[in-house]
């Protein structure tokens, strides 16, 4: 029974330890990049007055988009401002003063402590909260201060991110995500650490009773 004893109390440590581990996390600086236009991108127009040449176009796979009225223009690369500067001129030679309002809407993950993960579509001057507040907001009361991270879709690589952060200053690429996560490792786990610490302190009870 005193090795019964002897191997059950490791064993429960090992449980609990498992409950309260948490994979760190990797953060480095985030480089600065303004967006560029990207292959599944959509272009998003609007004119004055002209309500028939409004709406949002995809940006094809070799990089071109089909504007009404324009025909078929050569965006991947481009800047915002590179993008409006292209579609104004365009449409200013078709229309007297015209007033032209051109933008990157973008499809981007949203995952981890929120209420709704899911594909969100974004512009570049949205922040990082409001993007949060499209997934509904953190998941549970228990998160006071989410770490919110870039995860890049080709090596993993995480970047910290401010609540107040312009998407235009976020270098997001195709495959990339925004993570919320919970930086206290015992958060949304104590009920489990709870339940399993009963389970443990039952099992104590049992073994001591037994060698009785």
């Amino acid at each position: 029974m005193n090795r019964l004893v002897r191997h059950a109390v490791p064993t429960a440590f090992l449980v609990l330890s498992a409950c309260a581990s948490r994979t760190p996390v990797e953060t480095r600086p985030l480089p600065d990049r303004p967006w560029t236009v990207l292959s599944g991108d959509e272009v998003r127009v609007r004119v004055y007055r002209e309500p028939e040449l409004n709406g949002q176009w995809v940006v094809n796979s070799r990089g071109e988009v089909l504007l009404p009225g324009l025909g078929r223009l050569a965006v991947a690369g481009l800047t915002v401002d590179s993008l409006t500067q292209l579609v104004s001129a365009g449409y200013s030679r078709r229309i007297i003063d015209a007033i032209v309002d051109v933008g990157i809407v973008r499809n981007l993950p949203v995952l981890g402590e929120v209420r709704t993960p899911g594909v969100y579509q974004v512009e570049p001057t949205m922040t990082v909260q409001l993007l949060v507040a499209k997934a509904g907001g953190l998941r549970g009361t228990s998160i006071r201060s989410p770490s919110i991270l870039l995860q890049k879709g080709r090596d993993g690589t995480r970047y910290p991110l401010s609540v107040d952060q312009r998407l235009d200053r976020v270098p997001v690429d195709e495959g990339d995500a925004i993570m919320v996560v919970d930086p206290n490792p015992w958060d949304g786990r104590l009920d489990s650490i709870v339940r399993y610490g009963a389970l443990v302190t039952l099992l104590m009870q049992f073994l001591i009773f037994a060698k009785k």
